[in-house]
């Protein structure tokens, strides 16, 4: 198959899933808006310690998928279930902290992120039933991305399809008490996204059973997991953790500096990143995809076809960016209106917005190489490396410096913010050039 073809076949469907979800969210909120002030501010307060969840998660199952791409392109079966096994098992760890948090400590959670007593003993009635469909989602992710790797991510958009309308069906008759059922309002949201999880799992298993694919895995499979495997898995996938998790933190600091310019900064940016979404969506999906096609070229260890189709990718990528940046920005010349702001916030979004497509194509590089290329050959650490310094001794302290000190307005301190992707796309390009990247990490298992 064309190259291309493979892109876009593993790309289109990530993409859809992610526009799916996002839509999703979009409803949830707008149901639960109609609850009043204090259940969507507690639900969105919950949201924002399950997000923390879902970005150290995404690092390990992504660091994981480094095996999965590998192992399938290497045609080895056994290697890429027991990677499998491993990652569901690794997931269910790293699930239980917050599984412990959300269900016998919700009310450390909620003091965490607000003082409001009422949004408290409405957050905690939410996370104590939310906290269940925690381990759900783990296993979720692991079973999607692993399917993503052997070239069957439409099953998982299938599924995410159910697993959505369920929640919204479920949403709508357990919030409001429709078709006989009692008005359960914030409870109701929370046994409406266990439940849809719960189903989304259950469908996603069942389909992996019936049709027998690749991924599954039993205890045979467990037993081939020796001390050799676990400390070359660890030593991968520690690292897309870490680097997640700093990634994380950093963009909070961007959102406490943000805070502490001024209202109207905190409505422009928040104004931005709605709009935003349009330009990252595909392009992440691409990134994704990219990784599992030259995931697998390495894992048969056929290096110079995964370099010559990583550059192929590259063009096409850089060349959707422009499209996307430009097509985003128009979007917001003409959404801009319905948003009921000053002009002066209204102003600081169209200036700052044209400096963030601008460098859209750079950050679009950035992360095809971290999430992409330099993950697909286990080039973990580097990434890590790269990524946290770039964002923690420029990134940061330049926000810092000049939109808290030095007073300078929103656009110039979003311009000094990207000192930081000017600096890491530099380093990268090296480091992609250079090859070191290009392994094969599941020789030898």
């Amino acid at each position: 198959m064309n190259i291309y073809k493979k892109l876009f076949a593993l790309a289109l469907p990530i993409a859809l899933q992610q526009f799916l979800s996002s839509s999703v969210n979009f409803l949830d909120t707008l149901m639960i808006g109609k609850l009043g002030e204090i259940p969507i501010a507690a639900i969105g307060l919950s949201n924002q310690f399950f997000f923390l969840y879902n970005l150290v998660l995404f690092g390990l199952v992504s660091g994981g998928s480094i095996f999965f791409s590998q192992f399938w392109g290497k045609k080895d079966q056994n290697g890429l279930s027991k990677s499998v096994a491993l990652t569901v098992f690794m997931a269910i760890i790293f699930s239980l902290p917050f599984f412990v948090l959300s269900l016998f400590h919700p009310n450390l959670v909620m003091n965490f992120y607000s003082p409001d007593i009422n949004v408290i003993s409405t957050g905690i009635k939410y996370l104590k039933i939310i906290s269940f469909s925690i381990p759900i989602f783990a296993i979720s992710m692991v079973f999607s991305f692993s399917l993503r790797s052997i070239h069957k991510a439409t099953i998982p958009m299938y599924v995410t399809i159910i697993e959505l309308s369920s929640n919204v069906f479920l949403n709508y008759v357990l919030i409001f008490g429709k078709l006989g059922f009692p008005k359960m309002g914030v409870t109701g949201a929370a046994i409406a996204t266990l439940l849809s999880r719960t189903i989304g799992l259950s469908i996603l298993i069942a389909i992996i059973e019936i049709k027998k694919l690749p991924v599954r895995f039993n205890f045979k499979h467990v037993e081939l997991i020796n001390l050799n495997f676990i400390k070359r898995y660890f030593k991968y996938t520690f690292p897309t953790v870490g680097n997640e998790f700093a990634w994380s933190l950093g963009m909070t600091m961007y959102s406490v500096i943000y805070a502490h310019m001024s209202t109207q900064v905190i409505a422009a940016r928040n104004i931005m990143g709605t709009i935003e979404g349009f330009a990252w969506a595909f392009t992440f999906a691409l990134a994704n995809a990219a990784s599992v096609i030259v995931g697998n070229y390495l894992g048969a260890s056929k290096f110079n076809e995964a370099y010559e189709i990583s550059k192929k990718i590259v063009k096409l990528t850089e060349l959707i960016a422009i499209i996307s940046a430009i097509l985003t920005y128009a979007l917001t010349i003409y959404s801009i209106r319905f948003f009921d702001v000053s002009p002066d916030v209204k102003k600081l979004v169209l200036i700052t917005m044209a400096i963030s497509m601008g460098f859209v194509p750079i950050k679009i590089f950035n992360g095809l190489n971290v999430v992409g290329f330099l993950r697909a050959g286990g080039d973990t650490r580097f990434s890590f490396l790269v990524e946290t310094i770039t964002l923690w001794v420029l990134g940061v302290p330049l926000a810092g410096l000049t939109g808290l000190i030095l007073n300078f307005s929103f656009p110039i301190v979003y311009l000094f913010t990207m000192v930081d992707e000017i600096t890491k796309c530099f380093i990268l390009l090296l480091r992609y050039r250079s090859k070191k990247w290009i392994k094969n990490v599941v020789e030898g298992l």
